[in-house]
Order: structure tokens, then sequence, then C-alpha cells
């Protein structure tokens, strides 16, 4: 006879794993792994460039602390050892190929993140673009600049907030709520894991029995409030169907698609539908795409100590921070140089958000090589920079089942709306509540969007509610334990 409850996680991506491997050490053993990709891990992937596997996904882990399960996890696993913590030397070119002095530069950039980063209660209407403007022409006035600096430093925080829009996956931060950060915890500083974070998602499947994880198993619908029985003749609620026909029957699935996907098909991918309450809650969402475009060079046209190059417009200020697909180069203003050398090679990363990072994924990489080539050169003033041996471009919002990278929160929008999200589904035809859908994924929590450690911990919160209905001891892990900080 099947050992019931037999629980189907929908996604093999953090929030999958997370959910699955949780659930097993709850002592549930029909737990089965579908995923639509032929390889595990969601929006932490990798592939090869230059002398190494990069992360063509998450790299970053927000909070290198011991009160970050993934930091704690990496460390657990010996991955945090050769990494390289010293922060290296920033360069900054303008477009009159010129360096920026780097002092100015990074007091300015300062000046600008602390703009940033500030959290806001009660201004849920407002943009994080339009707040930083009038905040960027504030402290103009406060510092009474001469004029010509004032255009330097108002182009060095229109940098900040075109990196800012490619940390949230945007094309203009007037797409952003001012209240974004509202619930956020902060869990410490950031910390670039390059290389390593796949390795991380490696050691967690480790849990997973191969015969668990079902690859290659695209889902076009999710039934459930049914009666669907298998060849044993035992009926079960809860039914996918994937699109080469198979069914897959479960008591419960736990559901860890992106809000990117939901966003196109949260309409039509429920059989019966989502509530109206849900849909309006994906609806209202704002889902991000950022792109990497790797470059590997033969020899590296920057200094060793360099970690990151910036590209400065001078005349650009925060008044206009939205981005144009045909000026998309203008949008390409940060690079970082993957460390060490002796691991990886001659590679930088180009990063780029929003509509730009959607054009660059129609682009092929010799056209991307030739722009991008021709760019360095103006801003150098070195018309003999080399043209990267090899290209590679992710393509994110490409990916049927993701399309994007991450989740935001537009003006107007209030944050707890993932609360929603995160609530399961039970049958209206039963007394008791019976958890048929449940959903994870870093857009159903609140307190840690658009993070690794938010993918992870709210697969440890649905596995816990399932494991907490059915009696069974589990250690449960709150979104943030921390005290209220600035983030």
């Amino acid at each position: 006879m099947e050992e019931r409850p037999r629980v189907v996680v929908l996604g093999a991506g953090l929030a999958g794993i997370a959910a699955a491997t949780r659930l097993r050490e709850a002592g549930f053993q029909r737990v089965f792994v579908v995923e639509a990709a032929e390889e595990a891990g969601g929006r932490v992937a990798r592939a090869g460039v230059g002398k190494s596997w990069v992360d063509t996904g998450a790299q970053f882990i927000h909070g290198a602390s011991d009160a970050n399960p993934v930091y704690s996890l990496l460390k657990q696993h010996n991955l945090l050892s050769e990494l390289v913590t010293e922060e290296g030397s920033e360069l900054f070119l303008n477009d009159k190929g010129s360096k920026v002095d780097t002092e100015f530069a990074n007091r300015m950039y300062e000046a600008g993140e602390e703009i940033i980063w500030r959290k806001h209660e009660g201004l849920i209407g407002k943009s994080l673009g339009e707040h930083f403007a009038e905040e960027s022409q504030q402290l103009i006035q406060k510092w009474g600049s001469p004029e010509e600096e004032q255009h330097k430093i108002l182009s060095i925080l229109h940098l900040v907030g075109k990196n800012v829009a490619a940390d949230v996956g945007v094309s203009d931060l007037r797409a952003v709520s001012l209240n974004s950060w509202q619930y956020f915890c902060n869990m410490g500083d950031d910390l670039n894991v390059e290389g390593k974070m796949f390795m991380l998602k490696d050691k967690l499947l480790e849990d997973l029995p191969k015969d668990r994880l079902l690859l290659n198993r695209p889902v076009s619908k999710v039934y459930w409030e049914g009666s669907f029985r298998n060849e044993e003749g035992h009926q079960f609620p809860v039914c996918l169907l994937c699109e080469n026909g198979e069914q897959i029957l479960a008591d419960h699935v736990v559901v860890t698609v992106s809000v990117g996907y939901l966003k196109t098909a949260a309409s039509t991918f429920f059989d019966p539908p989502l509530p109206q309450e849900k849909l309006e809650a994906v609806e209202k969402l704002g889902f991000g795409c950022l792109n990497k475009i790797f470059l590997e060079y033969e020899e590296a046209f920057w200094e060793s100590d360099i970690s990151s190059i910036s590209l400065v417009w001078e005349g650009e200020t925060p008044a206009d921070l939205s981005s144009s697909t045909t000026r998309w180069i203008k949008s390409l203003q940060h690079f970082t140089v993957m460390r060490p050398k002796e691991t990886f090679g001659n590679v930088l990363i180009g990063w780029c958000s929003g509509n730009v990072a959607e054009h660059v994924e129609t682009l092929t990489e010799q056209e991307l090589a030739c722009v991008i080539t021709e760019n360095f050169r103006k801003f150098t003033g070195n018309p003999s920079i080399p043209v990267p041996k090899r290209v590679l471009r992710t393509q994110w919002q490409s990916k049927k089942f993701i399309q994007g990278t991450y989740t935001y929160i537009p003006p107007g929008i209030d944050a707890k709306i993932m609360d929603k999200l995160a609530e399961p589904l039970s049958s209206s035809k039963k007394p008791s509540v019976d958890l048929q859908v449940l959903f994870a994924g870093e857009g159903t929590i609140k307190e840690l969007y658009g993070t690794v450690q938010g993918a992870l911990l709210s697969g440890h919160r649905e596995a816990e509610r399932l494991a907490q209905h059915y009696g069974r001891a589990v250690s449960t892990t709150a979104a943030c334990s921390l005290p209220d900080q600035e983030n």
C-alpha cells in the first residue's frame, strides 16, 4: 500500500529544493520534485566561461552573517574559503575618455546609496525614482557646489540610480515603490559568491534521491479539488498534467514557479482557477529582469587590482533614469571583474536590466562584442582595446517558465499582498483544511523577496506548514528573526 501523503513540489529552484528536503527531514517519504528544465536550480544556474564554471543566475547573498541561512549553508559546505574578500579598486571612466577621481566618485556614490536604501513608511504611492531625483537635487543645493562640479555629482548619482535599477531588474526606478523595503529584513552586508552559488544548489540536491527529481517535465495544468485515481485505485485530490500527457497525482502540491510565469499563466494554469485576490496579487506585483554579459579576454585591459569598471555619462542626471532600447549601450554602465584571475581568467560581467536586458537577448554575441568594445574604446580613450574572444549573455526573459529574474514592488502597492500569494488553497468541498495547493518562492515572502534566502526560507515555510498539518515535529524558521534595522 502506498504511503501517504504524496507531496509534489512544482519547480526545482531553491524554493522547491528547500521544500522537498525539509519535508524529507520531517519524515515525508513520498516527495517528488517536478521540473520543466533539463537541470535543477531555476534561477541558480551555471555555464562554462573562461577557465571555470560561472553563475549565470544568482551570485550575491544579501547578508553575510549567520542570520542568513544561505550564508550558513555556504560556510557549512566549505564554499566560502576561496572567495576574494578584498574589495579591490574601482575604476570610473567618463564619456570624454578620462578617469574620474575615485575618491570623489566613491564619496558621491555613497551619498546616493544612502538616499536609495533608506527605509520609508507612509509614502506608498510615491516612486523610488521620483524621490531619488528630488533628494539628489536637494543634496546639490545643500552642498552649494560650483556649477561644473554639480554636473559631475549628478552624473555619479545618475550612475547610482542606473545600478539600483539593475539590482531591482527594472528599466526605470519610477516603476519601483519608495516603500519597497518597508518590511525588508537586513541580514548584513552583500557578498559576491561568484562561482559558488550553483555549487550550493548541487550540495542541497544531494539530500534528495535522484528518482524523486523528475526533470524535463513541463506542466501545462494543475488540477485540484478533484478525485483522481492511480493504477492501484488510490484517490488523490491533485493532478499535474504534463505537456507530454503524463499525469502526476498528489495529495498536496507546492507551487514554486516564478511570479514572472504566473503573470502570464495564472488565470489558466489552475483548475479550478485561483481565487480573485490571488490573481490580483500576481497582477499587482512587478517582476523584473536582470541579464549578465560575460566578456572573456585573452589579456586584461584593466589593472590587476581593479574589481569593477563604471562608465559615467556626463550630463546625465537622476531626473532621467529611463532606458531606451535604441540607446541600450548607455544603460550598460557597470562591469565587475571576476576574481580571482587564477580561477576565472580575464572575464568581465556587464549588467543590464529591464527593457535593455530583454533587448540584449535579441542581439547576437558578435553584435554585443562589437558595440561594447567601441564603447570601452570611447571611455578609455584607447582605440586598441581588444574585442573579447568570447561573449556569453544570459537570457532570463526568454525562459518560458521563469520570464525574468525576481519580484519588485510598484508604486501604490503594499508588499503585504505577497502574504495573499503565499496563502495555501484547500478544498471548498470539505469542512476541514486540507492544504491541496501551497505556494513558495521569493515572490511570496515580503521580508526577503528578490533574494536566494527568501526563496529558501519560503520553501521551508511551506514544508513546515505541511508538517504541522500532520502533527509532525519539525524545527521552524522565521523569515527574519532580527530586530528592525535600517536597510
